[in-house]
């Protein structure tokens, strides 16, 4: 199947939330820039001036703990290529930051290039959806917190190791260059995709490169937990609140949706637009 035939009826990233004591917008995002989708941005800010409050899942500016390997440690995914997907990679990085050290990038890396190919780079000025509308919200004196605390992100994070870095082999650096054969460069593809609403195919699309063994950001934080916190928090909310969410589009379609949870605590959620 073709990604764009998955889309079906989830065509959506804003979602009503409301109960007897709260009536929440919930705005899913991806890491996007937000003068890319000045409409989106627009929508978005119309929606925080109805609300009292604004939460952002965690801290945009949160900086989680690193890890350095040896570089002697580190196995090159480049030799394990057939020619004709080495002479494709090397075309596709030549322009990129690591063009002097293609040869020596392990899969995990060559994979976070491809995946986020075509995208635009965020700056001070040029803010993620996210933090643009957070920052909105302080700006018109809206009350703007987190609702995961820093430290407890932290001890969320997975650590990433080596064994991690050099899991992500030759097969799903193929896959990952057939798929932009098809679509195009991976990252202004799924900057499309949230163009047009298409939540369903970003999460199926998510779901099938996860499946193909390579490993992105949102898997070196334990998911699980993450996503039970977070109804948590939303489900306990004081009434009044009404608050705008803004969470990660993963929570609010495919396998990690937190809608049908907060569906089963009598929470009332339909789609905007």
């Amino acid at each position: 199947m073709h990604p764009a035939q998955r889309g079906g009826s989830h065509a959506h990233h804003l979602w009503r939330a409301k109960s007897p004591a709260n009536d929440h917008v919930l705005f899913g995002y991806v890491r996007i820039r937000a003068d890319t989708f000045p409409d989106i941005v627009a929508e978005g800010k119309r929606l925080v001036d109805q609300s009292k409050t604004v939460l952002i899942d965690v801290n945009p500016s949160l900086t989680l703990s690193t890890t350095k390997f040896k570089n002697s440690d580190i196995k090159p995914v480049f030799a394990a290529l057939t020619p004709s997907d080495h002479d494709e990679l090397k075309t596709i990085l030549s322009t990129s930051p690591a063009k002097g050290a293609i040869e020596k990038l392990s899969g995990f890396e060559a994979s976070l290039l491809l995946i986020g190919e075509g995208q635009h780079v965020f700056g001070p000025d040029t803010p993620s959806i996210g933090l643009a509308l957070a920052n909105y919200g302080v700006s018109i004196g809206r009350d703007v917190k987190t609702l995961a605390a820093d430290g407890e992100m932290r001890t969320l994070q997975k650590p990433l190791t080596l064994e991690t870095v050099n899991s992500v082999g030759s097969d799903s650096i193929s896959y990952l260059l057939d798929l932009r054969r098809r679509i195009g460069p991976i990252g202004a593809y799924f900057d499309e995709l949230y163009k047009a609403r298409n939540s369903a195919e970003i999460a199926g699309l998510g779901e099938e490169i996860t499946a193909k063994g390579i490993v992105t950001p949102t898997d070196l934080t334990d998911a699980d937990k993450l996503r039970a916190l977070l109804i948590g928090r939303i489900a306990n909310l004081p009434a009044g609140t009404n608050a705008f969410i803004i969470l990660p589009i993963g929570l609010l379609n495919g396998p990690y949706s937190i809608l049908g949870e907060l569906r089963s605590r009598g929470t009332e959620v339909s789609a905007i637009g």
